[in-house]
């Protein structure tokens, strides 16, 4: 997640118009007809972000209420495909879960076939969440909560705030204080430790006091790198004037530990800019607040009745040389790179989070109606066919020492994490 620094790329072409970056390769999408619980999105773009200067990034997290690189070579593999016409999903309610295609890890719809699901040519779908029922995420071994509270927002996770009904995954955002648009102390830090936001070099750092209560979803380990990223979601409605109200909804990718390499890739959902889409590419190393000379941040030309409190499907691939937005199909952006701004070429986790942002980053937070959430009808993710490293098939002990470092924990129930 980022806090807002424009980059040059900033307009884009969406559908038919003219973009200042690079056109992203079109991504033959197409909403199929058949198959499991979920509901393929409608047309448009999610809402973009307003310009802040500076801030730190949220790597995200939830609490226990107990307590610059050289970008690998390779082709591009090229950013969509054509979508398998008899797969996808229809309907809005899970059936229950069933076993999940052969070579797919995850939690998938019962009756779902290698069919259920689009395909895209370069592309092998690898991890579903259907969402089909409730989710362990202590036992888990794919996906996970986190225990954050970012300095640069006003929100504290926790595990609570996530919860699992009707084929869906919902992350609720709630208060017990006045809405504000800083950050406030009626959520008192009273010295418990965040493992998923630890202080430079360091495990662990120290929470503060906060104002909201959210939470983030995410897998446990960096074990994720070259595919295609793929969420139907939708942002919440903040108040009911839905362009009033300050948040960030997003599915993205992220390295944890921040400090030691900060790279991410973006999808965000903001209520400032409601039928927008954006997001954001950050790659930078021994940084502890947001590196706002080392990111690409944009967001897109506006969508003609969109509006991101409807649920629409969201995608970005990343490959060694480019990466890809697109919503419903449609491409918004791409990114090639640059001297000062290599492609991301590390492992990462994946992450969904709902953040409340302070000062009016993305909207107005004293607007704010509490409580608000976040719906997640899926997320997939398609291993893209050159990358012969991640996903390992054993995390932890199939991952690089780094990619498993004590600093990468993500909450405090976690046991000898990465050992």
């Amino acid at each position: 997640m980022k806090s807002w620094a424009s980059s040059a790329a900033i307009a884009l072409s969406v559908w038919g118009l003219a973009a200042c970056s690079s056109t992203p390769p079109a991504d033959t999408y197409m909403p199929p007809s058949g198959g499991s619980s979920s509901t393929q999105g409608g047309s448009g773009q999610t809402n973009g972000g307003s310009t802040n200067n500076g801030g730190s990034v949220s790597n995200g997290g939830s609490v226990n209420p107990g307590g610059g690189t050289t970008a690998q070579g390779g082709a591009s593999g090229g950013a969509g495909g054509s979508v398998n016409p008899g797969g996808g999903t229809g309907g809005t309610v899970s059936t229950g879960e069933g076993p999940c295609p052969a070579g797919v890890l995850g939690h998938c719809d019962a009756g779902a076939t290698a069919a259920s699901y689009p395909t895209y040519d370069g592309y092998t779908l690898a991890l579903v969440e259907d969402f089909p029922g409730p989710i362990d995420l202590d036992k888990d071994p794919i996906f996970t909560w986190s225990d954050g509270s970012p300095a640069d927002g006003q929100t504290r996770f926790r595990k609570e705030q996530i919860s699992f009904a009707n084929g869906k995954m919902i992350i609720k955002a709630e208060s017990p204080c006045a809405a504000q648009t800083v950050n406030s102390a009626c959520i008192p830090g009273g010295g418990a430790k965040s493992y998923a936001e630890p202080d430079k070099g360091k495990t662990t750092s120290t929470l503060q006091d906060m104002g909201v209560w959210s939470g983030e979803f995410r897998t446990k380990y960096n074990n994720y790198r070259y595919g295609r990223y793929e969420a139907k979601f939708k942002a919440p409605t903040a108040n009911p004037d839905i362009t009033k109200g300050d948040f960030l909804s997003t599915m993205f990718i992220f390295r944890s530990p921040k400090w030691l390499t900060w790279n991410e890739i973006d999808l965000e959902l903001e209520p400032n800019i409601g039928a927008k889409a954006a997001g954001n590419v950050v790659n930078a190393t021994d940084r502890t607040t947001y590196p706002s000379d080392k990111n690409d941040a944009w967001q897109s030309a506006l969508i003609n009745g969109f509006k991101n409190t409807d649920s629409h499907v969201y995608a970005f691939t990343w490959t060694p040389t480019s990466v890809n937005w697109f919503v419903d199909g449609n491409p918004v952006q791409a990114f090639g790179g640059n001297g000062n701004l290599p492609i991301p070429n590390v492992s990462a986790k994946i992450m969904m989070n709902l953040w409340v942002f302070a000062t009016n980053n993305f909207g107005e937070g004293s607007q704010n109606q509490y409580p608000m959430q976040s719906e997640y009808d899926y997320f997939r993710f398609y291993k893209w066919n050159q990358e012969t490293t991640y996903p390992c098939a054993n995390p932890p002990a199939c991952l690089p020492a780094a990619d498993k470092s004590p600093s990468a924990q993500n909450n405090g129930t976690e046991v000898n994490y990465g050992m």
